[in-house]
């Protein structure tokens, strides 16, 4: 917050998206190689190997705005 506190405009979303793109795969990594793996109750993790395509599909959608923000298209 501090960071984005002080940016405007294009650097302002630049950083935001790039924030956006590393929080989904920080977390669907800690989806997969902690939280599944250690996931002793059946129903618990069946749903975080259910929400895991759903951030895949928040990751593609953030990595696209971040192209478009970079390449300066409409995404």
């Amino acid at each position: 917050m501090h960071t984005l506190q002080g940016l405007k405009g294009k650097a302002f979303e630049k950083a935001y998206i790039d924030n956006e793109v590393a929080y989904h795969q920080a977390v669907i990594n800690a989806t997969k190689t902690v939280l599944v793996p250690s996931a002793q109750n059946t129903e618990l993790k069946a749903a975080l190997e259910g929400a895991t395509p759903l951030f895949e599909g928040h990751l593609q959608h953030a990595e696209r705005v971040q192209s478009a923000i970079e390449g300066g298209s409409k995404p």
